[in-house]
């Protein structure tokens, strides 16, 4: 988000009583050695086709056996699904998002403060994996990630694959430590990548104040230790600069919009262009810069809009409070037209044009980030790249294979297809005809654990139970 607290020392809004920490955990899923989906639909996402009648096999965590269903056999031993008038798709990837946890504490007082203990982790994921996302790049990641991370890989809680990219930016202008690194000088710059790969993220995520000197040492330090580098444009910087030293991702089309000087269809072309021709990826987030030009109109509607009811716990609704009330509200009348100028004249038409100049997109939908719920926000996302002309199995791609062509992981996931990894998601619609279909999920096969619809609205349900969980 390219709006940000001009001071760490920013108004601070108290946190509900501690609710009783609910484990989702308690009745795990089915987790069966072989998975046979029989008489399936399947949207493989190779190129815009579906292939009717196929049984697809799925054994140890990945895809075996796939053909029509007169002819491949069914193992004794699968856990047999009948997706007969269903659809099977490779599930889905978010690749910006935040994630809660006790480094948010900087924004509340001391009293209001919650230890690791309270904080329902797999309450804040699952909703990801309703939604059928089971992989997230998280863009502000924090030390309690790191551990967070680490009981998803080890099965202890229910959650997506977490790609962890460590944020720094330049000093008290925007989201305090230990939400952020922040550096003034090179040599901070290069010690803060160093710490962050021995911590063990991933990958670094550049923000919005950084100046020339400690943006080159993080682009420099990260080559050495063969870290990407995505995020922001710094305002001390262009565009034009970050993409010609290396930076692989755009967080935001709004980081775009914000180094231009104006909006004409001139401009557009070019930074397509610019950002197509360069190799680096765009994330556009249309879906952030649209929901706060919503939330503008009615800014006291944040826990009405739709997936809100599983976004109450307290630390949730704190978060939310805080940057409506110390982000969005103090936007003055100017700026937010300006704003809506930017979205409507400038990243939605540039969205399309880097598609059409064969740029590459990715879906992110910066959710956590005031009415942008884990999971829902996502499918706001390939609606708005459907709405700006890209075809739903254009904007399918963004979520699904071209994930795993930016991860440099094409070989091992992202289609259906012998070999492959067998997250998928089992749908009531075509999505190739809506792209809404993508969220009308029946099931999701994730790392071998097979979760129901009716699974999945119980955990939803004890999710949005949260909120008005007793307080001890």
């Amino acid at each position: 988000m390219a709006t940000t607290p001009k001071s760490p020392a920013l108004a601070l809004v108290a946190l509900c009583a501690i609710p009783v920490f609910v484990s989702l955990s308690k009745a795990q899923p089915a987790r069966p050695d072989v998975v046979a989906f029989v008489h399936a639909a399947v949207v493989p996402m190779d190129r815009e086709r579906v292939v009717q009648d196929q049984t697809v096999v799925v054994a140890n965590g990945k895809i075996v056996a796939i053909g029509p269903s007169t002819t491949v056999a069914v193992p004794a031993q699968a856990l047999r699904i009948d997706a007969r008038g269903r659809y099977l798709l490779p599930a889905l990837s978010d690749m910006h998002v935040h994630l809660l946890g006790e480094s948010w504490n900087a924004m509340f007082p001391p009293k209001d403060r919650l230890a690791r203990g309270d904080i329902p982790f797999e309450s804040f994921l699952f909703p990801y994996i309703a939604k059928g996302i089971t992989t997230v790049q998280v863009l502000m990641a924090t030390p309690e990630d790191l551990a967070v991370r680490e009981q998803v890989r080890r099965g202890e809680i229910i959650g997506p694959r977490m790609i962890l990219a460590r944020m720094i930016d330049g000093p008290e202008k925007a989201w305090p430590p230990p939400l952020n690194t922040w550096v003034a000088t090179a040599v901070e710059a290069r010690a803060a990548v160093l710490r962050a790969k021995a911590d063990g993220y991933d990958k670094i995520k550049v923000y919005s104040f950084l100046n020339q000197e400690s943006y080159d040492a993080v682009i420099a330090t990260a080559g050495e230790l063969k870290m990407e580098v995505m995020g922001h444009v710094p305002m001390s910087l262009s565009v034009e600069y970050v993409l010609k030293n290396g930076q692989k991702a755009i967080a935001h089309s709004e980081e775009v919009a914000k180094h231009t000087a104006g909006y004409d269809p001139e401009r557009v072309d070019y930074y397509a262009k610019l950002v197509a021709g360069s190799g680096a990826w765009m994330i556009p987030t249309l879906v952030t810069t649209h929901n706060f030009l919503d939330l503008f109109d009615d800014p006291d509607g944040v826990f009405k809009r739709p997936g809100a009811e599983y976004f109450r716990h307290p630390m949730q609704r704190g978060a939310w409070t805080f940057m409506v009330d110390n982000l969005y509200r103090p936007i003055p009348p100017d700026h937010r037209a300006k704003l809506r100028e930017a979205y409507v004249k400038f990243q939605r038409p540039l969205t399309k044009a880097i598609h059409d100049k064969g740029g590459r997109l990715l879906a992110g939908s910066d959710a956590l980030m005031p009415g942008l719920v884990a999971g829902f926000s996502l499918h706001g996302e390939l609606h708005e790249f459907v709405d700006v002309g890209l075809t739903p199995f254009q904007a399918l791609k963004t979520a699904t294979t071209s994930p795993f062509e930016y991860l440099g992981e094409s070989d091992k996931a992202g289609t259906i297809e012998i070999g492959k990894q067998s997250d998928l998601l089992l749908l009531d619609d075509n999505p190739l005809v809506t792209v809404s279909a993508a969220s009308k999920i029946e099931g999701v096969l994730m790392r071998g654990r097979w979760i129901t619809a009716a699974e999945i609205d119980k955990r939803m349900q004890a999710i949005a139970a949260l909120g008005s969980a007793p307080t001890r």
